[in-house]
């Protein structure tokens, strides 16, 4: 179960962060924490309370499939800790020389320039690769990107024609 606790974190968040960046959603809740563009450990958990609702509902996963106490603990920790590393404002934490930790925190500085790429956290699954929503920083990633949201603005226009 420990060693599943990340995983289900991870497909948890990348689901209710794409949910939120549903227009309704995220003009009443996540616009909230996307006003920090500049991200820092603190604005991993600045958020609306119903996002806060939402992030941490992931946890009810004990209630559901039986575990131990101490299973719901990690994950609580685990729910609790990983913003302020996604938002640290660094992407590498040197523990000595040549050896160091990586954050993450340019795959969500780039959420926060974005808004419509990597929505998960780069964790134990690639889910924003999967579902082509991944962007690294590169010309081509973003300009992957903005063809992707380019054919999903002209689907939405047509669809829209075809109700008029």
């Amino acid at each position: 179960m420990m060693a599943i606790i990340p995983v289900l974190r991870d497909l948890h968040f990348y689901l209710i962060h794409r949910l939120i960046h549903w227009k309704p959603l995220y003009d009443q809740v996540h616009h909230i924490h996307h006003t920090n563009v500049d991200v820092g450990p603190i604005t991993g958990l600045s958020m609306h309370p119903v996002e806060h609702l939402l992030y941490w509902s992931g946890v009810a996963i004990h209630w559901i499939v039986p575990s131990h106490p101490i299973h719901a603990i990690f994950h609580l920790q685990h729910a609790a800790l990983t913003p302020a590393q996604g938002h640290a404002g660094f992407e590498r934490v040197v523990l000595h020389q040549g050896v160091a930790v990586k954050t993450h925190d340019f795959f969500h500085y780039l959420h926060h320039k974005y808004f419509e790429c990597n929505y998960g956290a780069d964790g134990v699954l690639p889910l924003d690769k999967w579902f082509g929503t991944f962007n690294d920083g590169t010309q081509a990633s973003t300009e992957t990107m903005n063809e992707r949201l380019i054919a999903a603005a002209r689907k939405r226009q047509t669809a829209t024609e075809r109700v008029s």
